[in-house]
């Protein structure tokens, strides 16, 4: 008798973009990026002389001036025009009902993914033929709009013409020039404060030589949902040939910000709405006053 499955508790992970209570079927595929955060080594050695760092690492959140739902469709037929004809007659009639919605026409974009053949397979007796069985052609369909509110009554339109599949919600932050300088400003004062800091705590005097390091970055709310299954199962025991059929598990996902722990200051903090988080890395080196 062998122990086929132990008793365990599961509460696991999974890394998954782009986007806040709307965050996509491909949260399925997604990888979890994380930000350049504070190393921690503050001390190097360049061309023999000892070199010194202090390190800033920033994040601000801001709310998205708009949003482009973006959802796949596909169509098979016989023959590559019928399946182009089928799959245009959804968008079209998809397209008709956003119009009613108040989308107007330069907000929807359909972009075409592909057009292949597709082959299935046909048994006799004992043999298994693939075969040519069509034509299948996918395209996308991405919606801009403005209020969130709207997302709800656009999926339910999409769902009323067949098309079932959300890809991604993408968010849109138009003014990056006021951000990065808002980050940049922060970014410095933080340096400073540090700097004086260690002046006064230490008595470690200073002198600027050159950024050794810059990078901003962005993190859009799908790029920051994870997954999650959570259950309990039994155990049973028995040969190696008794068979396991288990049921399946529902596996969802939730919405995880970046760490405000792991910065130096946040500016805007993050309630329960999604939003886009910039953040900058800054390091400034410097040599030790004589």
């Amino acid at each position: 008798m062998k122990k086929l499955l132990l008793i365990f508790s599961l509460l696991f992970f999974l890394n998954s973009i782009n986007f806040a209570q709307e965050s996509g079927n491909r949260n399925y595929n997604q990888q979890r990026r994380k930000p350049l955060t504070n190393s921690g080594v503050l001390t190097a050695t360049s061309n023999g002389k000892d070199v010194y760092f202090v390190e800033a690492n920033v994040v601000m959140n801001v709310k998205a001036d708009a949003y482009a739902a973006v959802f796949g469709l596909s169509q098979e037929a016989m023959t590559a025009a019928e399946s182009n004809e089928k799959i245009n007659r959804l968008i079209a009639a998809f397209t008709k009902d956003l119009d009613v919605l108040g989308v107007k026409k330069n907000d929807v974009f359909v972009d075409f993914i592909t057009q292949n053949k597709v082959y299935d397979y046909t048994t006799s007796g004992n043999v298994t033929t693939e075969k040519f069985s069509g034509f299948e052609t996918k395209k996308n369909i991405a919606v801009r709009y403005s209020d969130r509110e709207v997302l709800e009554k656009i999926i339910a339109a999409a769902t009323k013409n067949s098309i079932f599949d959300l890809i991604k919600v993408d968010y849109v932050v138009s003014d990056m020039k006021t951000i990065n300088a808002r980050l940049y400003e922060e970014a410095v004062k933080v340096v400073k404060q540090k700097e004086a800091a260690y002046a006064n705590s230490f008595g470690i005097k200073m002198s600027p030589t050159n950024l050794a390091n810059e990078k901003y970055d962005a993190f859009y709310p799908g790029e920051l949902y994870a997954g999650y299954q959570a259950y309990e199962s039994g155990n049973t025991y028995g040969d190696y040939e008794k068979r396991v059929i288990q049921q399946r598990k529902t596996k969802t996902f939730y919405y995880e910000p970046l760490d405000a722990s792991d910065f130096d200051s946040v500016i805007n903090q993050i309630g329960i709405e999604p939003m886009v988080q910039f953040t900058l890395y800054m390091r400034m080196q410097y040599e030790l006053k004589k």
